[in-house]
């Protein structure tokens, strides 16, 4: 009777055993499978990350390659030199300046664009109105034969009354921060003081801005052909 209880005992121990090794085993796979569930969303959570920079990258190096430099298209003119076309004979006088809107078409660099319109706004005004001072405050001091091209100009004054003047300023590009270059044509509709004939001009300029005590000015000019 003993051995019979001795036996029962070890297999109700054994039994015992058997269910303990059988509850870790079950503990250890559901923490293995939950293990696995997080690391496969960290893996999706990766793949979206990835794709998102991609789609990023993918974006800004197509607008790279699609951007294109812009100009500035404006109205104004620089001094006459020689006509290059003749309209007919003016009547009695010349007409009064017309105040034509200024135009802007596309511009480059933005940050300047007001500025140089302005400066070239204040050209145009002051011949115009053959308002001298006016006219050599958009030039620079350092401007080559400063004091000549003062001076070639009131002379074109007395030749010459301005009854239009249109420009455009194209080809900007900036050299360094306080330097702009572009070309700038002038189409001039003037009056001879002698003869009262109508006379048009057409001139084209490399022209040279620079940013002086926090101002553009106008640092040097030079003829281009027509």
């Amino acid at each position: 009777m003993s051995q019979i209880q001795k036996t029962k005992e070890s297999l109700t121990t054994a039994l015992a055993a058997l269910a303990a090794e059988t509850d870790a085993v079950v503990q250890g796979s559901n923490r293995l499978s939950d293990n696995l569930a997080q690391a496969g969303k960290k893996i999706w959570r990766q793949v979206l990350v990835i794709w998102a920079v991609g789609i990023v990258l993918a974006v800004s190096y197509f607008i790279v390659l699609n951007h294109k430099p812009a100009t500035i298209n404006h109205t104004h003119k620089g001094p006459i030199d020689q006509p290059v076309a003749e309209a007919k004979p003016g009547t009695d006088r010349a007409a009064e300046p017309s105040q034509l809107p200024l135009k802007v078409l596309q511009v480059s660099p933005p940050a300047a664009q007001e500025d140089l319109i302005q400066l070239l706004g204040q050209i145009r005004k002051a011949q115009l109105n053959k308002n001298i001072h006016m006219f050599m405050e958009a030039y620079s001091p350092d401007f080559p034969e400063l004091a000549q091209k003062r001076e070639t100009t009131l002379n074109i004054w007395k030749k010459f009354t301005y009854v239009d003047s249109q420009f455009e300023l194209t080809d900007l590009r900036q050299e360094n921060p306080l330097t702009i270059a572009g070309k700038v044509i002038w189409n001039i509709k003037a009056q001879d003081q002698k003869t009262g004939t109508m006379k048009m001009f057409t001139k084209a300029y490399f022209v040279t801005f620079s940013k002086q005590s926090g101002k553009w000015l106008i640092q040097k000019t030079g003829k281009l052909d027509n």
